[in-house]
């Protein structure tokens, strides 16, 4: 639906605002880049009623690297879920921190912030979200806890891009300057905006957790069945052999993914 009103409006807009174009360049190693000052108008050519109904699916085919990138990721962590091992994490994870539950908030959205720089795209805060609003819900949080986690911390990451191949490995390619160059003043960035987005986040979950602490007293009264089906930890375990099994498989199928995206935009 979002996306149907999203295209509405941009085909209203092809009736309203002046077509203009820039001229494309040969960049290096034969890249396309935009020429900055080549800007013209050009006749315009409003969007048709049969433009406007492929409008979607030809978005798909032309983001089609960063629609099955996500869907990848996402399958990896499907698998994951169906072995079990990402309950198990919920479950220990709320154990570890039920009486210190604030400290959720840095240690998650550190992880997906790191993730997200090395190797990640903000597309994947989609397949964090639904992993990981169990746990935030069942230390007492909500839902828009563990949406803020999930997605401010992969775009923080994503958008400082330490040593992230898609964004910053491929614009330094493109503008002719060393390759990852500039990692210190990145390194530092992320450290400030991860820091100031953690306090953000912290300061939301404790005002909403008082709140929820008065909404859960009264859903214990009249729905006690959801509530313990939400609450409930489970007591799960893993052979060694499993868990050795699961830490090669996602170390193997990470390492692979990142030097492919290194390959595929000639960094490496």
């Amino acid at each position: 639906m979002i996306l149907f009103v999203f295209g509405v409006i941009a085909t209203i807009f092809t009736y309203l605002i002046l077509s203009g174009e820039f001229d494309r360049v040969k960049g290096p190693e034969g890249r396309e880049m935009v020429d900055a000052d080549s800007f013209h108008y050009i006749d315009s050519a409003p969007v048709g009623l049969v433009d406007f109904i492929s409008i979607i699916p030809r978005g798909l085919i032309e983001a089609g690297e960063i629609v099955f990138f996500t869907l990848i990721i996402g399958g990896m962590f499907m698998v994951l879920r169906r072995t079990g091992i990402i309950e198990i994490g919920v479950d220990k994870l709320a154990r570890q921190f039920i009486n210190k539950s604030i400290l959720i908030i840095p240690v998650l959205t550190t992880v997906f912030a790191i993730i997200a720089t090395l190797i990640g795209t903000a597309e994947l805060s989609l397949v964090y979200i639904p992993v990981i609003i169990p746990l935030i819900i069942a230390l007492g949080y909500d839902s828009i806890t563990a949406t803020s986690i999930a997605l401010c911390g992969t775009v923080v990451g994503f958008t400082v891009g330490v040593l992230n191949p898609i964004n910053t490995g491929l614009a330094q390619k493109l503008s002719g300057i060393p390759t990852f160059s500039g990692l210190g003043l990145r390194l530092v960035l992320f450290v400030i905006v991860l820091f100031v987005t953690i306090l953000f986040i912290m300061k939301y979950a404790k005002k909403v957790k008082k709140i929820l602490q008065l909404v859960w007293f009264i859903m214990m009264i009249l729905r006690s069945d959801i509530c313990t089906k939400i609450l409930r930890i489970k007591n799960h375990s893993l052979r060694l052999k499993d868990k050795k099994l699961v830490l090669v498989s996602c170390s193997y199928s990470l390492s692979f993914l990142y030097m492919g995206l290194l390959h595929k935009d000639g960094l490496w």
